[in-house]
């Protein structure tokens, strides 16, 4: 079973496209997010009644509570040095996830492309995810996923402002789905 810890982005990314976190559980793999992240996410955004999207108070702790995420901070000094030392080139959530992956062997889910170009250094090696390959594998896992694929995508670009980049592999499938 895979273990993945998730970055602030990425983790709000998937929030907002459902709605929740509660699709994660049908990946079936261990969901970490570091405590950094639990500093940074807040808030993330909905859409009001009158189709404009509001800010909402984003409860992460809840989330750990529930058992969808688990909490996790760097312990060891190596951990705690990696995350130092990847904190001068990234933010605190993902220079945090950064470090924990690399020393416990986790897949990194980030969507953001100087945490993915760390951990794809020799020196760092950690496997890497994105918001658009965890959809990819959500949606087949049941033809109900694949039908809402469509709505998921649409509310993360409207309420994350999140897509994936122009050079990036999944940017075309993304748009096969973003677009009506």
């Amino acid at each position: 079973m895979d273990e993945h810890i998730i970055d602030c982005c990425s983790l709000l990314n998937l929030y907002t496209g459902w709605g929740g976190l509660a699709d994660l559980r049908e990946l079936r793999w261990t969901w970490y997010v570091c405590e950094a992240v639990l500093n940074e996410a807040e808030y993330t955004r909905e859409y009001g009644a009158d189709g404009v999207p509001v800010l909402i108070p984003l409860d992460i702790r809840g989330l750990i509570q529930s058992g969808i995420l688990h909490s996790a901070r760097p312990e060891t000094k190596a951990e705690i040095d990696d995350y130092v030392s990847f904190a001068c080139e990234v933010d605190d959530g993902e220079a945090q996830a950064l470090a924990i992956a690399k020393h416990r062997g986790f897949v990194l889910l980030t969507d953001d492309r100087k945490a993915a170009r760390i951990a794809q250094r020799p020196d760092v090696a950690v496997r890497i995810t994105s918001t658009a390959k965890i959809l990819q594998a959500w949606a087949q896992l049941d033809t109900g996923n694949e039908v809402r694929l469509r709505e998921v995508i649409t509310r993360i670009a409207g309420l994350a402002r999140f897509s994936p980049s122009m050079d990036s592999p999944d940017c075309e499938w993304w748009r096969r789905y973003s677009q009506g």
